[in-house]
């Protein structure tokens, strides 16, 4: 059963405030900042090897700790886009980045299928992606929820599912 949200209960309580950024792990972080950086345009604000030689941003305890291995040490790009949303990249050294192919990516197994992004002009879009070279799921753009949302799914180097969207007011059309 699950519990009573306690902010409710307790107006002092803790709560999650929105979604912060979302983690992918890259084979090879220059094929994956011509996506991210120059196709989509977000914004790199730390690009740095961790832990830094400061360790302001990653101890190297607390590294082997999140790695779980001794001596880990990765890339680390954040990224960012006009309206905050966030996205790190992260090419570990050690341990070695394996990629597990586009087969164990998708709808037919649990954990994340699809990372979107919400944008304007869906079809320019659709256009620089395929001329970019990434391969789309379709070979057009769709529309779902009675013309409220118009979108395409694409893969990014390493085979993540990518996802453009587009959504409209239909209602003010009506």
């Amino acid at each position: 059963m699950a519990k009573e949200n306690s902010s409710k209960t307790n107006p002092g309580a803790s709560s999650v405030l929105g979604f912060h950024h979302v983690c992918l792990v890259v084979s090879d972080m220059e094929r994956s900042l011509a996506l991210y950086r120059d196709t989509l345009g977000l914004s790199v604000y730390i690009d740095t090897v961790i832990p830094d030689a400061q360790q302001a941003l990653f101890a190297q305890k607390t590294l082997d700790d999140i790695f779980r291995v001794h001596g880990a040490k990765s890339r680390m790009v954040m990224l960012a886009s006009p309206s905050g949303a966030k996205i790190e990249l992260q090419q570990p050294q050690t341990p070695s980045v394996q990629t597990i192919g586009r087969k164990a990516l998708g709808y037919g197994l649990a954990g994340i299928a699809e990372l979107a992004f919400g944008v304007t002009d869906i079809e320019n879009w659709f256009e620089r992606i395929r001329t970019a070279g990434y391969e789309t799921q379709t070979e057009y753009v769709w529309s779902v929820g009675g013309g409220r949302l118009k979108s395409f799914l694409f893969y990014d180097a390493d085979g993540n599912m990518m996802q453009l969207c587009e959504e409209f007011d239909v209602s003010a059309s009506a």
